[in-house]
């Protein structure tokens, strides 16, 4: 009887997770992870940006009056100008810049706000726009009509 020859696929699959980290950030160790709470609306369990290494994650931002859990009025074009201003302020205060923004997450309440929200996106993206995902969602907190979250690097 002929045993199959198992250390090739342990060591594709070793290679494989080695080629899958390399794209990951590396940090070292926690020292090199900052999170920051949200100082627009305090209070909230989560941060709403974290530095690890030189990659900024920023939370999903509802575009709300500063320092009140209520929505800016004007609809969805004026949250996402918010959202997005929070944002920039975010990346910024973790040490990045704006333009650096690498990849976005938008969820929308309804589709036929897409129209209103691209025109936001691209008042603060108006060349070399971010990697970006929209997703229509049934709901999102406060009643918003979008949220948005974002990725940037911080180039030395």
């Amino acid at each position: 009887m002929k045993v199959p020859n198992v250390s090739r696929p342990l060591t594709l699959s070793a290679l494989a997770l080695l080629v899958s980290a390399a794209g990951m950030p590396n940090v070292g160790h926690a020292d090199a992870i900052t999170a920051y709470p949200d100082h627009n609306l305090p209070g909230l369990p989560y941060s709403a940006v974290v530095r690890a290494g030189n990659t900024i994650y920023v939370s999903g931002v509802l575009g709300h009056v500063p320092g009140k859990a209520e929505l800016v009025p004007g609809g969805v074009g004026a949250e996402a100008r918010q959202s997005l201003a929070y944002i920039k302020e975010y990346v910024e205060l973790a040490g990045g810049s704006f333009e650096n923004t690498v990849k976005c997450m938008v969820l929308l309440a309804s589709i036929e706000d897409f129209p209103k929200m691209n025109e936001a996106y691209r008042e603060y993206f108006p060349k070399n726009p971010p990697a970006r995902s929209t997703v229509i969602v049934p709901a999102l907190p406060l009643g918003a009509g979008v949220e948005i979250e974002c990725n940037a690097i911080v180039v030395d």
